[in-house]
């Protein structure tokens, strides 16, 4: 069973390191990157899904644990009660998964002009 206390830790984490994004594809993803491998093996265990890959370009390696789609909805989900500088963008790709679910169906001409709302949103959010 996972503790709050681990949800209120993994938050802080990403308040700091994260980042959620919403491409011009018009994918979402929410991405954590540490120099400590085992800390987002820790995460990952704790989600059961995840992708680690690193990063060598700078002296020391940073690594970063990626999640899309419905796998960042379950990782951003319950780190919202303690999350403060990344609430907006968390509650802001969740909103944009759950109105984005086609279910195999071609997007509307709405749901393609909401997609873009949401990244125009979130391409603000980020900037800020």
């Amino acid at each position: 069973m996972i503790k709050e206390t681990d949800y209120a830790y993994i938050a802080g984490l990403f308040d700091g390191e994260g980042t959620v994004l919403i491409s011009n594809q018009l994918y979402m993803a929410a991405r954590l990157r540490n120099t400590n491998r085992a800390v987002l093996e820790w995460i990952k265990s704790i989600n059961g899904s995840g992708h680690i890959y690193c990063d060598n370009r700078n002296a020391k390696p940073c690594y970063s644990l990626e999640y899309t789609s419905r796998q960042a909805v379950r990782f951003l989900s319950p780190l919202l009660p303690f999350l403060r500088i990344k609430r907006a963008q968390a509650d802001l790709a969740i909103e944009f998964h759950q109105d984005n679910t086609t279910q195999g169906r071609p997007l509307s001409n709405e749901q393609k002009l909401k997609r873009q709302a949401h990244y125009y949103s979130m391409h603000q959010l980020n900037q800020g």
